[in-house]
């Protein structure tokens, strides 16, 4: 049966069919993920529908947060906690290749779709769980939101001043932990390539983010240093800096020697390699506070546009600091055509940002924004669930 369903034409995934239950940020960020690289995802919600939708209240069909999480699925709307609806939801698992959800643990169970019930449906299905904490341990069952996370598993201590605490954006362990999902299903799915099998696989947010924090968290348990928001600038001898004209950018000299020689040329400062303070790598991480006071001076000299130039002819890592309003006016951002256009369900078009990753040999996928609440359902429940497979002989 043909269904009006828009079904998604390129991307290494094409075939892939994602039954995804996210709500908020890592689940839905999971699915985008995969629906980006061209897996069929739908997305199921209740009839109150992901709270991301009323993030914000701009009187359009859903939120800017939610739109960003959200592209490129199907929206199905079910009642879980009807006999009805939770059919409906096995079917769907059945049929399916992979099924995310972000619930605390146990829910699934609760609510009748827990990992044994649709791996009993479908063996080869792979199911995947977000969790906040894991699914054991005095934390498990708290709520799990990403400032809670970021707080708990380091991030902030990286970002933020001890002496001033404050949350800070992005969603960092909701990001990273849709990510880790991301990866973790496909890596579940080569392994059912071999086996024959599914398999439930568990994501914590706050694994995610000692997995993203791997530098910091290696350097205690080696050295016992605690990391602080200047460690890693220092040790990469990284400076931000603020031109004459007001505008702000970055040098990033790491470890090679050439960059430093290189850096005092264009600051017209060969004086600074005879400073014993600033003689060696050790010494300008050393005196890293020193030398980021005389780089600042030196640069507010002239507007950023010399310094950019003279950076580049000097071969200097180095950048501008963008706001998002100056973001898609860099011509190297241009260049790399990173704004795509993505049907907006109602015959026009959006601009949106294409994914990361360019699949020379899959062809290059369409766009298409968010589904409204239950948008799909019709046509999701008629043409694309299957039956309860029958496991073959190889499962």
């Amino acid at each position: 049966m043909t269904t009006g369903r828009v079904q998604p034409t390129g991307g290494p995934l094409r075939g892939l069919r994602v039954v995804e239950l996210g709500q908020y940020i890592s689940g839905p960020f999971a699915g985008k993920l995969l629906a980006d690289m061209g897996a069929d995802v739908v997305k199921v919600e209740s009839p109150d529908g992901d709270p991301m939708r009323r993030w914000e209240g701009t009187g359009s069909t859903y939120s800017p947060q939610f739109g960003a999480y959200n592209r490129n699925k199907s929206g199905v709307m079910l009642d879980l906690k009807s006999p009805e609806g939770l059919e409906s939801l096995l079917r769907l698992a059945a049929g399916a290749d992979v099924f995310i959800e972000n619930f605390r643990p146990g829910v699934t169970d609760r609510l009748g779709f827990g990992p044994s019930v649709l791996l009993g449906r479908n063996p080869r299905l792979v199911v995947c769980s977000i969790t906040g904490f894991g699914s054991t341990g005095p934390y498990a069952r708290r709520p799990a939101y990403d400032t809670v996370i970021s707080a708990l598993g380091g991030m902030y201590s990286q970002i933020v001043a001890q002496d001033h605490p404050r949350p800070v954006g992005p969603a960092f362990s909701d990001l990273l932990s849709g990510s880790s999902a991301a990866q973790a299903v496909l890596a579940a799915l080569y392994a059912r390539d071999r086996t024959g099998k599914g398999q439930h696989v568990e994501v914590s947010m706050v694994g995610a983010l000692l997995d993203f924090l791997t530098e910091a968290v290696t350097t205690y348990l080696d050295t016992g240093h605690v990391s602080a928001p200047d460690s890693r600038p220092r040790r990469a001898q990284a400076y931000a800096c603020v031109a004459s004209d007001g505008k702000t950018f970055v040098i990033h000299m790491s470890v090679p020697e050439k960059f430093w020689t290189a850096l005092l040329e264009v600051l017209e400062r060969p004086d600074l390699a005879e400073d014993p303070r600033f003689a060696s790598r050790e010494g300008r991480v050393a005196h890293y506070d020193e030398l980021d006071e005389v780089i600042k001076g030196e640069v507010r000299r002239h507007p950023r546009e010399h310094w950019m130039r003279r950076l580049a002819e000097h071969d200097i890592p180095h950048g501008p600091l963008n706001r998002m309003s100056d973001l898609f006016d860099d011509p190297q951002l241009a260049a790399m055509d990173i704004l795509v256009a993505a049907d907006d369900r109602s015959g026009g078009v959006a601009r949106v940002p294409r994914h990361s990753t360019t699949f020379h040999g899959n062809g290059r996928p369409e766009y298409r924004v968010a589904p409204r609440l239950g948008e799909d359902t019709e046509d999701v429940l008629l043409g694309h669930a299957s039956t309860d497979r029958t496991p073959t002989a190889a499962e």
